[in-house]
């Protein structure tokens, strides 16, 4: 698999890297955009390694990038100066930029098809970008395993008592002006974030529940989700391919959105990577 290390510069002025792994041969139908999931990158996800080299054996070119919110902290290059960067320092809808950005690079090299991957929170922003920043460049997307993050829900969960400490430690460092403090959370998984990333994605203001989205999807987008994963991942999975497909009933979503569960599967598709190229290179196949 030959590979080609690439570098852009958001509109905001974000220094972003990222890989593109060739065709082994011939011509191909275009290029696989593949996001990370929340505190990963573009070279640390065994699982997309497998499907950059499964779909390269099937002439696609991939392309594996960082947005902002890669790894857990770094320092990046920001407007003509540097800042932190991150998993916890991350307002997810800057994603917008980030996007936008691989696809402007995507379409300079001429790409006739563009498929934007994601997986985990990298699916939740390419759903987020594509319904409310509409991109007519993009052919389809493919959504692994993204969450709901619900403010409402989590209140109702089984660790309703641990989220409302995370939330209210970090409301109260926003509202005396201090956002960019760092909080030590425990929902929904250890992490040192700031007060202001915290709201921005799990706050009263529910800016990124999936669920909100999806009726407003205006492109082919296949989701795909792990059957262990839906049983055992708490309030952000329960029960969520149901209500996908319930949300979009009687909206023109509805044909658009396919869903695929792939059964005893976890959210890192552990034992069934294979699985997970197969769904993929399917509906590749079809767009």
């Amino acid at each position: 698999m030959i590979v080609e290390l690439v570098r852009i510069q958001t509109d905001d002025g974000v220094r972003l890297d990222g890989v593109v792994s060739h065709a082994q041969e011939g011509s191909t139908p275009g290029v696989v955009v593949c996001l990370h999931g929340v505190g990963s990158n573009f070279y640390g996800s065994s699982m997309m390694n497998r499907l950059a080299i499964g779909l390269t054996d099937s002439q696609w070119d991939v392309l594996r990038v960082n947005t902002r919110g890669h790894d857990h902290c770094y320092v990046g290059a920001y407007r003509m100066g540097t800042r932190r960067f991150g998993a916890g320092y991350e307002i997810v809808s800057d994603c917008v930029h980030d996007l936008a950005a691989w696809i402007d690079w995507a379409e300079q090299a001429e790409y006739q098809k563009i498929v934007i991957l994601g997986h985990s929170l990298g699916a939740l922003k390419a759903v987020y970008r594509q319904t409310h920043v509409a991109c007519e460049r993009v052919t389809a997307l493919l959504a692994i395993s993204p969450p709901r993050l619900s403010c409402r829900i989590f209140q109702s969960g089984s660790r309703a008592h641990e989220f409302k400490a995370s939330l209210d430690a970090a409301e109260k460092l926003v509202e005396s002006g201090n956002p960019d403090a760092l909080v030590d959370v425990t929902f929904p998984f250890p992490l040192l974030i700031t007060a202001g990333s915290y709201v921005d994605k799990y706050g009263p203001a529910e800016k990124y529940d999936l669920v909100g989205f999806v009726p407003r999807l205006n492109l082919p987008t296949h989701f795909i989700y792990g059957g262990s994963e839906l049983e055992q991942g708490g309030v952000a999975f329960e029960g969520l391919d149901q209500l996908l497909v319930d949300c979009v009933k009687d909206t023109e979503s509805a044909q658009l959105m396919t869903l695929e569960v792939i059964a005893g599967a976890d959210h890192l598709y552990t034992r069934h990577a294979d699985d997970l190229l197969s769904s993929v290179k399917k509906m590749l196949m079809q767009w």
